[in-house]
């Protein structure tokens, strides 16, 4: 009885430590699954996952879109230069933003906007330094055109990332000397999807700019379509039945090229006569961190500008054309 005792109180702690080990082992798999972003795990997040929806983040971009309208940038030339990050991550430090600002300000030939497609900053609280930077940029008598990522928005970021930037779906049309226009469309798909209201919205801007004349139609977001591997959780990519939708509507509509970011490294894919381009990261202390100059003229070519270290075969600066 004592022995049979004793062989009941082990075989109950036992499987008191396997229940623990299989909880733990549960929670950190739908951790992992459900709040790694880009390349760090944020643990708060397996608990706090607090952010506005799709349909929410678009309705009040929408409420401050209907009174401020939409920008028209002039540009002193038909070729000109637009300076690109993505996924700067800024926390402790903000050496690779210093440096693309300094280069975009120095460039007197380019266009008076650049672009940011998200994850400007790692972690909660960090945005006054980076918006530090967009301060800077403006004070020059320049613009930085934003769409926000998953690490801008999770955690409860959204309201204030909509305090400075107002609006997360957009458009705006850059005029050239000759008086040709290209229109550039923003599109929040900083939660790994554009929603139904903003897709709806999608159809419609371009089928008005179907008829407008446009030389150039160019969409910008964070989260890129062309699903490359699991790494970044369900802030990854879109669902392949969104994909399939979106890459259709851009080909119908005339959509000539998609930027995007999230992933961290470069990737160009074309897909019925759309170019999807996605660019390296920016983030401070990693290999591989570059920032883009596009040229829109006739067509489109590209520059990668490192801007730190690069493993052996990833080249320094590259230059591709469509």
């Amino acid at each position: 009885m004592v022995t049979d005792m004793k062989r009941f109180s082990s075989n109950s702690v036992q499987s008191g430590i396997d229940y623990v080990r299989s909880i733990v082992r549960f929670m950190l798999f739908w951790g992992v699954l459900l709040t790694c972003s880009c390349n760090r795990l944020d643990v708060v997040g397996m608990f706090y996952t607090e952010s506005a929806g799709s349909d929410e983040r678009f309705a009040q971009s929408q409420e401050y879109n209907s009174t401020h309208g939409f920008d028209t940038v002039l540009v002193a030339q038909d070729n000109y230069r637009v300076y690109i990050m993505t996924d700067i991550h800024v926390d402790n430090t903000t050496i690779n933003l210093d440096t693309f600002t300094s280069a975009y300000l120095e460039d007197a030939d380019a266009a008076p906007f650049c672009l940011c497609l998200g994850d400007l900053i790692n972690g909660k609280g960090y945005q006054p330094k980076f918006l530090a930077y967009v301060d800077r940029i403006r004070a020059a008598g320049r613009q930085v055109y934003c769409t926000p990522g998953n690490h801008d928005i999770y955690f409860g970021q959204w309201n204030v990332y909509r305090d400075y930037w107002h609006t997360s779906s957009y458009y705006f049309v850059v005029q050239t000397p000759s008086g040709l226009q290209d229109m550039y469309i923003c599109l929040d798909s900083s939660n790994g999807t554009l929603g139904a209201a903003q897709r709806a919205w999608l159809e419609k801007v371009l089928q008005e700019a179907g008829t407008a004349g446009y030389r150039h139609i160019v969409c910008f977001t964070h989260t890129h379509l062309w699903k490359k591997d699991q790494s970044q959780g369900h802030t990854s990519n879109f669902a392949l039945e969104e994909t399939y939708d979106l890459a259709d509507l851009f080909s119908r509509y005339g959509v000539e090229l998609v930027l995007q970011g999230h992933s961290h490294h470069r990737n160009l894919t074309r897909f019925k006569n759309v170019l999807y381009l996605r660019l390296d990261k920016m983030q401070d202390h990693y290999y591989n961190s570059f920032y883009t100059i596009l040229t829109a003229g006739t067509d489109f070519s590209w520059q990668y500008v490192a801007v730190g270290p690069q493993h052996e075969g990833y080249n320094e600066v590259k230059i591709e054309g469509r």
